[in-house]
């Protein structure tokens, strides 16, 4: 990890801790973890899905999915009230939908990666948005922030208003920019994803 004048730091993926799935099938990259008597408060983190296969369950967790590589998968769920579906099509497509609920993954055309966030219910929330540039976004965090980054799905040039400072950032595909402050963000080139993470009251 490389530090900014205590503004914001870039986590490179070799950084990223590998963590097995909870079903064997896989690994996840597990890029921020916060953990609040034993329970994930949220965790943030990347993986690989190869097959066709069922999710593992996360009961109390609000899940966000973004598809970061390969031809798309359709995502099943069902609980008690409802089966629902989300099709993930394009680069930077988001479901959104509870980790209790029953999902099952099916591949359009290959393996595909994704970018898990995931929350916990009643706790904290979360604020997903897939960003292609050139944009601009704002970066905003106060005492309810438990978490602010920007990760890049491609290599990224992203221009920093600190108000105080301006940085120009060269960020690596597959890594993490964590803010610590509050920013105005240019995204100049590439896409990516920008979240931010907060507690509820």
């Amino acid at each position: 990890m490389s530090n900014h004048s205590n503004l914001f730091s870039v986590v490179p993926q070799s950084d990223y801790l590998r963590m097995p799935w909870k079903n064997g099938l896989g690994e996840t990259l597990e890029i921020a973890v916060s953990r609040e008597n034993d329970e994930v408060l949220y965790r943030v983190s990347q993986a690989a899905v190869v097959e066709d296969g069922a999710f593992s369950d996360f009961s109390g967790l609000h899940r966000t999915l973004v598809l970061l590589k390969g031809n798309g998968m359709i995502l099943s769920h069902k609980n008690a009230q409802k089966e629902y579906q989300h099709n993930l099509e394009q680069e930077l497509s988001v479901a959104h939908f509870a980790g209790g609920d029953s999902t099952y993954a099916t591949l359009s055309n290959g393996a595909i990666e994704d970018l898990n966030i995931m929350v916990r219910e009643g706790k904290a929330g979360s604020d997903v948005q897939a960003i292609f540039s050139p944009a601009f976004f704002d970066v905003s965090r106060d005492s309810h922030t438990l978490f602010t980054g920007f990760y890049a799905n491609s290599d990224c040039v992203l221009a920093l208003d600190f108000a105080s400072e301006l940085h120009t950032v060269k960020l690596q595909s597959q890594s993490m920019l964590l803010f610590s402050h509050t920013a105005k963000v240019t995204l100049e080139s590439g896409s990516g994803v920008a979240i931010s993470i907060y507690s509820i009251d």
